[in-house]
């Protein structure tokens, strides 16, 4: 490998911590919370969660990108099929939302990831990009990183080139220099190689690439030792 870097961007969720468990977590805490103040409620499948949604996107398409505000009204909509005054509801999915956020952002690193990212910060200009709303102030990580773009932030979700961009124009160094790496094969992967930017595929599942017109990237599975295997393939 010839090409050598000088930054590097992550994907959070899912390359970080596993992120189902954190979401579950965050969803049923939060459900609790709203029903030990007004009952009881029905709270549907991931198939009536999707189609609110896209009938949400119609709405106002800035749903599609910003998970928060999508979050918020959700909780609205059902917190308004026991309290109709707005103002009531409103005030309740707030503080809904708010234990919902700071359970989400109480996630378990994966094994190294902390040592890793500590050794790499002293090396290479890191930088985050996501779909989510995973908040690496929270989550105390923030020292280690020169910013966290969300989709909120490019009003786009990877694999749009929106995030990668953004990241190029903040590290100030050319594609060539970046490395991005992630977990999905599309979002991450394919987006970055698109953009014209280096990708590392985090593979812990050891996943068959199944990616039409892309060739198979270099892949790892544990984060123990990473720095020195970027070290030797990107200096």
């Amino acid at each position: 490998m010839n090409k050598k870097i000088k930054a590097i961007t992550f994907d959070l969720d899912d390359t970080f911590w596993d992120v189902k468990p954190v979401l579950i977590n965050a969803e049923m805490k939060t459900r609790k919370f709203i029903e030990d103040r007004i009952g009881k409620l029905e709270w549907g499948s991931w198939e009536d969660f999707k189609i609110i949604r896209e009938k949400l996107i119609v709405e106002d398409v800035s749903y599609e990108f910003d998970v928060g505000k999508l979050r918020k009204r959700l909780l609205f909509m059902k917190i308004q099929e026991r309290i109709s005054d707005p103002e009531t509801a409103d005030e309740l999915s707030e503080k809904a939302f708010q234990l919902f956020f700071k359970e989400r952002n109480n996630v378990k690193f994966f094994p190294y990831v902390l040592d890793e990212i500590m050794k790499l910060s002293k090396i290479y200009e890191l930088g985050c990009l996501t779909n989510g709303n995973a908040d690496i102030k929270i989550i105390g990580i923030s020292k280690f990183f020169k910013f966290n773009i969300s989709s909120k932030d490019v009003f786009a979700n990877k694999p749009s080139e929106n995030h990668f961009h953004k990241a190029k124009e903040l590290l100030g160094v050319s594609k060539e220099e970046i490395l991005h790496i992630g977990d999905h094969k599309i979002n991450d992967v394919f987006g970055a190689i698109n953009y014209g930017v280096e990708a590392l595929w985090f593979n812990p599942k050891k996943e068959i690439w199944d990616v039409e017109g892309i060739e198979k990237p270099l892949e790892f599975s544990s984060w123990q030792g990473l720095t020195e295997v970027i070290n030797s393939l990107y200096s």
